[in-house]
């Protein structure tokens, strides 16, 4: 479907696009996505720049604060509410990259148990489509699966993971990726299997999802 190249977006460098000020551990301060011609690009400011220039077209923003590189998760935390956004943001965009990220949003927030696996179809077109309901309010959305590997859902899953600033960094995610395989880094989604049953027949993906989809684990 895509090179990885189009899924580039730069990572963080803890310092206000505005006024350039550094983050120091324990700071906050907020993210926020914009869409360019290229594609998503993340772009952080500092509370009182942001709440009092903010930037126009903010496609969606949360707040997270640095992390102590010493704790054992040195990741910020993810915004649940400020996922369902994002993932609410890309309904019915037509976009291939976007269709893409919509759908391992559902898959981390399934994993979050914030979506359970209800159901599949197939449309006229022959796209598949997972149905995803909210277990508060029962909520119901359908997900068209992207035509694509293993090997390029990781690499979204990876992007994503930097767009949202939960993906560890490349030499802490190497050591992860030897030491912890079978842990909480391996996957990206977990259904129950009752979930698993009430997709009755869709594809393996959504109710397992392998290490290939690491790079969102939140």
């Amino acid at each position: 479907m895509t090179d990885k190249q189009e899924w580039n977006i730069a990572k963080s460098n803890l310092t206000c696009q505005l006024c350039e000020a550094k983050f120091g551990i324990g700071a906050s301060y907020f993210s926020a996505i914009f869409v360019r011609a290229e594609g998503f690009e993340r772009r952080d400011f500092c509370l009182s720049c942001f709440q009092d220039r903010r930037p126009e077209n903010v496609y969606s923003y949360w707040k997270t604060t640095v992390p102590d590189a010493e704790e054992e998760d040195a990741r910020p935390k993810v915004d649940l509410d400020s996922v369902l956004d994002f993932f609410r943001r890309l309904d019915g965009d037509t976009d291939a990259k976007r269709i893409a990220f919509r759908y391992v949003l559902a898959l981390m927030l399934t994993r979050k148990k914030v979506f359970k696996l209800d159901g599949s179809e197939k449309r006229d077109d022959g796209s598949e489509v997972l149905v995803f309901a909210a277990r508060k309010g029962g909520e119901k959305h359908a997900v068209v699966q992207p035509d694509i590997d293993e090997n390029e859902i990781g690499a979204v899953s990876e992007e994503l993971g930097q767009l949202l600033g939960i993906a560890p960094p490349p030499e802490k995610k190497a050591q992860e990726d030897g030491d912890e395989a079978d842990g909480e880094t391996a996957e990206v989604a977990e259904t129950s299997e009752d979930d698993a049953a009430a997709a009755d027949g869709s594809p393996a993906t959504a109710a397992g999802i392998s290490a290939a989809e690491a790079g969102v684990t939140g």
